[in-house]
């Protein structure tokens, strides 16, 4: 009776039960140290089996920080070949701020477009008009001095952000009221495909400067209006936008590769520009997709999630993708993904439809919460094994396995120590994790691990003693990093 009590004591499965919670608990704690914010475990789940990464280029794979590279006007030569014979170019220019020149015309008309965009080529086009018309782009200051400043304000109504194309309002002057169009080709001349105004001069002439811009690698952004006498959109303008890239996107995606990942980019920017930059970063140029929309994004993420593709030990299994990005465009592809990464900077609609969140706004957290993800699931695995051995060693000791050698039985009292010792070490073994140390990512992509990361992975804690005397001998080599590391460890044990 005494052995049956003490196999039913050491049997209980508490060990197995905490094996995976307090990993994941851990992990994710670990995640927010390290600038991850990650909603539930069930993300670290998906994260461990992901295959495939999708980034966005604005804003993820760039800085963001777009400027104004170029501008290009047409108003002087619409005016100029006589284009103007219903004189609705002399009527909306006369209803332009005194302060605003007439080659400005076509970026002064953007920026009202984008006064309420959250896009950061909006931003761009908004900051280069503020350098020249001050803080409020309706009520310009003049750049000579001399210049009356504006005193009547302008108003702009029914604004329109469409994603994947570009934004829209209406801005009411003295006289007259206007559409303005700012986004792709098709957008700013209201899907007709042609300027009616001059549809063998202005048209091919913008075509033509837009796809310079693209070679040259700025993004080419179309301008055009449309007033009360018109019934179609013309163009007046084309504005070239830069967008530097981030320091550690080509380490990133040379990281990602080396975790074994297939990296794609899909953007909605044009095939020139998109192919310029897949080629600076290291993306293949079959894995890059231009021109995108929104639903677009989305169905790549489906289409790529249909595929079969080889897992660790070699057999098909299903195609787990990650999507990368920040703007109000990527919320159906975060959304759709089986881990949405979002931006920290990134806008609000991003963020909350992701189920990671890089705060700290490094592209290189894309690869650390890949890499955390298979910490944690290792851990996990660890601890199941520890659980299970640590039963099947201790139940035939409990049931009486030495007693016809040694006529000794384990008493319900050991039995209980023995099963909180399970309990306690799988407790520790996840605890253990908080040695973890981000990985350092060279500008080839390699990575080296700090700290006691390898121990995490290696599933033995003499290790961990080993790591710790290696770390002294080595001396202070400057980094605290591993001090709190190697205080975390001395605290455990």
């Amino acid at each position: 009776l005494m052995s049956a009590i003490s196999v039913i004591v050491v049997a209980c499965p508490c060990a197995l039960g905490l094996a995976t919670p307090t990993a994941v608990m851990v992990g994710t704690g670990v995640g927010a140290v390290n600038g991850l914010l990650i909603k539930g475990g069930a993300v670290l789940e998906s994260a461990f089996n992901v295959k495939t990464v999708v980034v966005d280029k604005t804003g993820t794979i760039t800085t963001g920080r777009a400027v104004v590279g170029s501008k290009i006007e047409y108003v002087s030569q619409i005016l100029k070949e006589g284009g103007d014979n219903d004189g609705w170019l002399k009527q909306l220019l006369s209803d332009l701020p005194a302060t605003v020149r007439q080659s400005d015309a076509a970026l002064w008309f953007a920026c009202c477009a984008e006064l309420r965009s959250e896009h950061p080529l909006g931003h761009a086009i908004i900051n280069s008009g503020r350098e020249i018309w001050g803080h409020d782009i309706l009520k310009p200051t003049s750049r000579d001095r001399a210049a009356p400043k504006q005193t009547e304000e302008l108003t702009i109504s029914e604004f329109q952000v469409v994603p994947g194309k570009g934004v829209e309002c209406t801005i009411n002057g003295r006289n007259t009221s206007c559409q303005v169009r700012v986004g792709n080709r098709s957008w700013v001349t209201d899907d007709a495909g042609a300027n009616t105004l001059s549809p063998g001069d202005i048209t091919s002439q913008s075509d033509d400067d837009v796809r310079s811009l693209r070679t040259g690698g700025q993004i080419g952004v179309y301008v055009s209006v449309k007033t009360t006498a018109m019934n179609t959109f013309h163009i007046i303008g084309v504005i070239g936008i830069l967008d530097p890239l981030k320091n550690e996107a080509r380490s990133t995606i040379a990281a990602l590769k080396n975790l074994g990942v297939d990296v794609w980019m899909c953007t909605g920017d044009h095939e020139l520009t998109a192919h310029a930059v897949a080629r600076k970063i290291g993306i293949d140029k079959d894995n890059v997709c231009s021109s995108v929309s929104p639903e677009g994004k989305a169905d790549l993420i489906r289409r790529l999630q249909k595929r079969r593709v080889k897992g660790r030990h070699g057999r098909l299994v299903e195609n787990r993708v990650a999507f990368v990005g920040d703007g109000i465009n990527d919320a159906v592809a975060l959304a759709r993904s089986d881990v949405g990464i979002a931006i920290g900077a990134g806008t609000e609609v991003a963020v909350e439809a992701a189920d990671i969140v890089l705060v700290r706004s490094q592209l290189h957290d894309v690869v650390v919460s890949l890499h955390l993800s298979r910490i944690v699931f290792d851990r996990i695995r660890l601890n199941f094994v520890w659980a299970m051995a640590y039963n099947l060693f201790a139940i035939p000791f409990a049931a009486g396995f030495l007693y016809p050698f040694t006529d000794w039985t384990l008493p319900p009292a050991f039995a209980g120590l023995m099963m909180a010792f399970s309990s306690v070490s799988v407790v520790m073994s996840s605890l253990l994790l908080r040695t973890y140390v981000k990985p350092t990512i060279n500008d080839d992509g390699t990575m080296e691990e700090r700290g006691c990361t390898r121990c995490c992975t290696s599933c033995l804690i003499d290790r961990c003693y080993s790591c710790m005397f290696n770390m002294r001998m080595r001396g202070n080599t400057g980094d605290d990093n591993d001090d709190e590391s190697l205080e975390m460890i001395a605290a455990i044990v």
